[in-house]
């Protein structure tokens, strides 16, 4: 959490616990302690990287690349990269094939009723459902989701899936599966409505305009989707609205 106040990210130790949960985590240290991290969840179709993270007063040394070194030649590898990362992994071989934007605001209204919540007794067809759309079979993390312990909410629809996690703001939306557009904004509506703060990373420029409509901000920055040992990512992306995290993909 030190290094996630040096640099001004958001994870709070609970995602930290939930990453190392679902996969092995990679630390650089000295004398003075931790200098940096890198994680990575595995799934069959290939592993999604995240917190590569290196302390400010480490910066320079090629200690991200060190990391990086030891969880490279795994396989296929999927991450989001943010603008300061980015280079570093055009270096190391990854390539965009896409990128998020991030709204975030309050939603006003009524909520339609368009979901239910889910239950452990879904957990197959949350699962069968995610394999389809999002490309990657990763029960674990669903199994994680699902338990009332954690502090995922998960709600289904006809054929869709929409999970909510706290955010030190507010509440983070995601992953969002939908058939269409106008149905994620109709879910999106179902679990934002008179929920404070909503923060929506999604890629639909149809429900960034409705988030848009709504007085949500698109804040700057972004994110972006890169591959290395594959063209793309899996899955049907088209009805993909939001990634589980930007650290699983």
């Amino acid at each position: 959490m030190k290094l996630i106040t040096d640099r001004g990210w958001a994870w709070t130790p609970a995602q930290w616990e939930l990453m190392l949960e679902l996969g092995p985590g990679w630390g650089a240290f000295d004398s003075t302690g931790l200098l940096g991290t890198t994680l990575t969840t595995p799934y069959p179709e290939m592993q999604a990287i995240s917190g590569v993270l290196v302390a400010s007063w480490a910066g320079r040394r090629g200690i991200g690349t060190q990391l990086m070194s030891n969880i490279l030649d795994i396989g296929p590898s999927v991450l989001y990269a943010t603008s300061m990362g980015e280079p570093l992994y055009v270096r190391l071989g990854f390539h965009p094939v896409g990128a998020t934007t991030e709204y975030q605001g309050v939603l006003p209204g009524t909520a339609p009723g368009v979901t239910r919540a889910a239950t452990p007794a879904d957990a197959d067809d949350l699962v069968a459902l995610d394999r389809e759309v999002s490309g990657y079979t990763r029960p674990l993390l669903w199994e994680r989701m699902l338990d009332p312990a954690t502090p995922y909410t998960v709600r289904m629809s006809e054929s869709g899936a929409i999970a909510t996690r706290p955010n030190p703001t507010g509440l983070t939306i995601g992953p969002l599966i939908a058939p269409s557009a106008s149905a994620a904004c109709e879910m999106i509506r179902d679990v934002a409505v008179d929920a404070g703060r909503v923060r929506v990373d999604t890629d639909n420029a149809d429900v960034g305009a409705f988030l848009l409509e709504q007085g949500f901000e698109k804040l700057g920055g972004g994110c972006t989707l890169m591959v290395r040992g594959a063209d793309d990512v899996p899955g049907d992306r088209s009805r993909y609205f939001a990634p589980a995290s930007h650290a699983l993909g």
